[in-house]
Parts: C-alpha cells; structure tokens; sequence
C-alpha cells in the first residue's frame, strides 16, 4: 500500500497561485495532504538615529487577511474529499521558512508558481521561488503552464553523475503516470583547447566515438533504473540541446537536478539549471 506524501504549496497571493494549487491537486493522490503555506512578509522601520529599529507586521498581508484568502484558495480546490487541504500562516523570510517547514513536515515537493515574467527576472536573483531552491530540502516543482492538467511527458535530464539517481526517485515518485525520456546532453570536453593544440578533425574523430561510446554505458545502467522510459542521447551544450528536445517532444514537464552553488552564482543567469529555470516552456521539478 502506497504511503501518504505531504504538498506544500508557497502561496504568495491568492491570484498568483491558483495554478500552483491546481497542480498539486493534480499531483496528489488519495490520503495525500496539500499544505498552502503563505510567508507573511515584514517590514522594518527606523525609529532615530539611536533607537533599535523593529519589525512590525505589513498592514496589507496581517494574518488575519492572509488566513481568509488562503482558506478561499484552499476550497476553490476542495473538490476531491481523499485529500486533505491546510492552510498555515508563517512569519520570516520566505525562502527559508518554507524549506524549514517542508523539512519538519517531510514534504515530498514544494510548489510554486511562475511569476513576474520580464527580463530583469532572467538576469537577477530576487525572488521567493529562487530562494526555496536554494534550501528545499526536496524537489521544487516551478509551475509556468497556464494550462494545468496531467502531465503526460516528462523529460527527466541527467548529468552523469550521483543526482541522476535522485532524478529518477523525484519523477518516479511524483510522475508515475508520465511517458518518461530520460536525457543526457554529452560533448567532448575540451574540444576547443585540442584544436588549439594542433589536433585535426580527424583526430578528434576517435575521441568523440570514445566519448558516445562512455555515455552509452552508462544511460544503459540508468535507464535500466526506470524500464519504461525512452533513453536518448543528444550531443552539444546542455541547455540549449535539453530546450530543443523538450519543444521536440512537446513534453509538458522537465526533471533536472538543482546544482547549487554560491549565492553570487545564483544571483545571475549561468547554469543549466539557471537558463532552463527562466527559458523552458513547460513546467519544471528541480531535485536537490
């Protein structure tokens, strides 16, 4: 018998997070628990020159305002009696806060909406959701689709390393419905320094056979992870290969794993995860 799995859901209003709640229902199954959890935001205000400043609560998001809300959004949802639907009011700085409460409820994914589309949000780090994948301690599942219905292709893209095995857990876990593909993009490291170094397009013939040859091997040992989905293999930069293969595919969502790195690398546009974060056009679950 399956076990009961807990949702959050950061909710930070009632319009933008609708879709975020509709996709939770979707995802859970009966006796699972969806949590709306909204982060009450603080104001801080000086009071002198020598006084201690004190944080008072923003007058718009008291408590009480974001309780009626939240229990509105909760019952626009309540239509599958199975699952249980919380609301809960916290107070901090959001992003930690909710990764703090998913790890004390055991939450098997966090959910967040998409939100202020614009350039400046593809070149700063700002916002909640890039705070909650910072330090979620399970998969965070980004929801752009306007559309919210039941993902039926997933592609779950891999690096050959140890995440790919908790990629495969995330989407085994929260996708068992989904046609999976699972995807690693592979290039010959170092191509531009051996050409460089005098090495001619014949020689690098053998080197990129050898390199096909290691990422055969090891998808196959992979793939044998999760019977049912299709392997394939792309060859070039990741990011642009897996964007490319997503809009072939016309998949609905994309597994990646969340590499963390400084918070001066996460404050700007350069990983993988950076780009597809702010360019793929489906939803995304990104796995710690």
């Amino acid at each position: 018998m399956s076990t009961s799995r807990t949702f959050l859901v950061a909710a930070r209003d009632l319009d933008s997070s609708r879709l975020a709640v509709e996709r939770a229902r979707l995802l859970a199954r009966a006796r699972d628990r969806i949590i709306l959890v909204h982060v009450e935001r603080k104001i801080l205000l000086p009071l002198g020159a020598h006084e201690a400043r004190h944080a008072i609560p923003d007058a718009a998001l008291s408590i009480g305002t974001a309780k009626t809300w939240l229990d509105e959004l909760a019952q626009s949802v309540a239509s599958d009696a199975s699952i249980e639907i919380e609301t809960v009011v916290l107070e901090g700085r959001a992003g930690t806060v909710i990764s703090d409460f998913a790890r004390e409820v055991g939450a098997c994914a966090i959910l967040v909406a998409a939100h202020r589309p614009g350039i400046m949000r593809a070149m700063v780090f700002g916002s909640t959701a890039l705070r909650i994948l910072r330090f979620a301690p399970c998969p965070v599942v980004v929801v752009r689709d306007s559309k919210v219905t039941a993902y039926q292709s997933a592609v779950l893209a891999v690096d050959l390393d140890p995440a790919a095995a908790r990629v495969i857990a995330a989407a085994q876990n929260l996708l068992p419905k989904a046609q999976a593909s699972l995807l690693h993009v592979y290039r010959l490291v170092g191509e531009g320094q051996m050409r460089l170094r005098g090495l001619t397009e014949q020689d690098l013939v053998p080197l990129r056979e050898q390199a096909l040859a290691n990422a055969e091997r090891e998808m196959a040992q992979l793939g044998a992870q999760i019977p049912l989905a299709n392997v394939s293999l792309e060859v070039g930069f990741a990011g642009s290969a897996i964007f490319e293969f997503i809009t072939r595919q016309h998949s609905n969502v994309l597994v990646i794993s969340q590499h963390r790195g400084s918070l001066l690398e996460e404050r700007t546009l350069g990983s993988v995860t950076q780009f597809l974060l702010y360019n793929s056009p489906c939803d995304l679950i990104l796995v710690p």
